[in-house]
């Protein structure tokens, strides 16, 4: 090989190491590029998974404040069914009230009327008439008992009251008061 074709080889050698270094430095510096962009695509990667993370807790508050919400809506409900409940019987109860109210307003007032009636004068007479007889039948009464003291009859208690004298002697008599009082008359009878 002559002189000028290794000097001709050499600067060719030389022509290619510069652009051979060029075309590393142009790499490299594609590469750092290259890296910077995956260094902001990891970051803003890391960035959406954060706001993925937060979302997702959002979300779950959310649900959980919808169903603690729907729980307290349900007891809401409850609630008022519960209270028109109360409402109604409470209402069913002032109609009872008033009901019972006006019922004895009608009582009182026909009371009232009874006792403003004025009798007529035939009724009024015979009152007094009644008053009167009953007035003689406790004398009469009294006066007999008297002379049946005075006379050594026996006075026998009332018929019911000898009854029950009797049942509380032997409860399983089956003697009533009609038996009783027959007794009583064929006792009083033979005095």
């Amino acid at each position: 090989m002559t002189k000028a074709e290794r000097d001709q080889a050499r600067a060719d050698y030389v022509a290619l190491l510069q652009s051979s270094d060029r075309i590393k430095t142009n790499f490299e510096q594609e590469v750092r590029e290259v890296r910077s962009q995956l260094a902001t695509e990891r970051a803003d990667r890391e960035e959406v998974e954060a706001e993925l993370t937060e979302i997702a807790q959002l979300k779950k508050q959310v649900k959980e404040s919808a169903a603690e919400l729907h729980r307290e809506e349900r007891s809401m409900e409850l609630e008022k069914v519960r209270w028109q409940q109360e409402l109604s019987d409470a209402r069913a109860e002032l109609t009872d009230a008033k009901a019972t109210i006006l019922e004895q307003g009608d009582k009182i007032r026909e009371l009232e009327r009874g006792y403003n009636f004025k009798l007529n004068p035939a009724e009024s007479a015979l009152r007094v008439e009644i008053g009167e007889l009953r007035s003689e039948l406790a004398d009469l009464k009294q006066k007999s008992k008297i002379d049946a003291a005075s006379k050594n009859f026996p006075d026998f208690p009332e018929a019911a009251d000898l009854l029950n004298q009797l049942k509380g002697r032997r409860k399983k008599s089956k003697a009533d008061l009609a038996d009783v009082e027959t007794f009583l008359e064929i006792l009083d009878s033979e005095s």
